[in-house]
């Protein structure tokens, strides 16, 4: 049986490698930028990684025919858009190679050995330890080891480039002048007169918040009396503002959130878990400086008066709680639209890219 085994292994290798002569990579470009390329096999690869990922990280998203057609907006298939998301993301792995070269970058042997013992232990784990099994999975895919190798090493040059660049004392790291372009163009400020009017989180005999087994705070709707007083503070305080009462009085007088004195500061590049505060930042965009909305989040009503942006607030130790990974953000959105500038310069294969939809292409879990 053993005999056999190695028999058909070796077949498998072979027919693989036909495509990619003595093992190399020798699939024509899928991609091409100035003389660096994403050949078939290693896009062939990334689109069956990009597939998992999907798999994995969205809890609608089903592996059928049905739902890789179904549209996810007017006039785009499900299958469309996440083929869009991996070109996109090929593309950027390729214009950091070409980066990685022109700015003369390198890896250092340690760098080099880790994807070495990755990979090793990746051969031991997948493939009982033998290279031949393991490049017989890996030709599902279209690649071998030496392919994976390179693969691995593209993507190492997106943090080798980004860090150069846009990292502490890079090339290109921003000012506090483009510090503040980023927040002028991209926060809103609004102070908030919060009522918990909806929910509440229930607590213990000594007043702590409970949490459950995964560490979440317990929330429990309100009822009854409880809620039908919570509900006329809000229409108190509407009727208030619409007889023309000063919003800041109003704010100290009723507003069960008085922790942010400058106000509150939201931004769509921050990552705030929660749908709500990309609503109010899309409601809030729209709204003049001085005009109020009003806006119910999970746990209650938020009556919120949009405010002028202030100078320099995301360097201001007051409003921390808003700007925590600010610079991380500008930079990174700096970095994106740099690379993203050098898209109208690559060539594309049309027929290849379309070969591997997501729709067609096997989930590639393991490598």
């Amino acid at each position: 049986m053993k005999r056999i085994t190695s028999i058909i292994l070796a077949l498998v290798m072979l027919l693989s490698c036909l495509a990619m002569t003595a093992c190399g990579d020798r699939t024509p470009p899928a991609l091409t930028l100035e003389g660096h390329k994403v050949t078939e096999a290693q896009y062939s690869y990334w689109a069956s990684s990009y597939k998992a990922n999907y798999l994995n990280s969205y809890e609608d998203v089903e592996n059928s025919a049905e739902y890789w057609q179904s549209e996810i907006s007017e006039g785009m298939t499900v299958a469309e858009y996440l083929d869009g998301v991996t070109l996109e993301t090929v593309k950027s792995t390729l214009v950091n190679s070409m980066l990685f070269d022109e700015y003369g970058l390198s890896f250092t042997k340690d760098e080099k050995a880790s994807i070495d013992a990755y990979i090793s232990d990746l051969i031991i784990e997948r493939a009982d330890g033998s290279k031949n099994m393991m490049n017989a999975l890996l030709g599902e895919y279209g690649i071998n080891l030496n392919i994976l190798k390179n693969i691995y090493l593209e993507e190492e040059k997106v943090a080798k480039v980004y860090n150069h660049l846009f990292g502490e004392g890079g090339e290109k790291a921003l000012t506090d002048e483009e510090l503040e372009k980023f927040y002028t163009e991209n926060f809103v400020r609004v102070q908030m007169i919060y009522i918990e009017n909806i929910s509440t989180y229930s607590t213990d005999d000594n007043g702590n918040r409970l949490t459950d087994e995964n560490g979440y705070y317990v929330v429990e709707k309100l009822k009854g009396e409880e809620k039908e007083k919570k509900d006329a503070v809000v229409k108190t305080v509407q009727e208030k503002i619409a007889a023309g009462e000063d919003f800041d009085k109003l704010y100290e007088e009723y507003s069960e959130l008085k922790d942010y004195k400058n106000g509150h500061y939201y931004s769509a590049t921050e990552n705030y878990g929660d749908a709500f505060y990309y609503l109010l930042i899309a409601d809030v965009t729209k709204l003049e400086v001085g005009e109020i909305a009003t806006l119910e989040s999970e746990m209650g009503t938020c009556i919120v008066k949009k405010l002028e942006l202030d100078s320099g607030a995301w360097s201001n130790k007051e409003n921390e709680a808003f700007f925590g990974e600010f610079k991380d953000n500008a930079s990174e959105t700096a970095y994106r639209l740099f690379v993203e500038s050098y898209y109208e310069k690559i060539e594309t294969d049309e027929a290849i890219i379309k070969k591997y939809s997501v729709a067609n292409v096997t989930p590639a879990y393991f490598f």
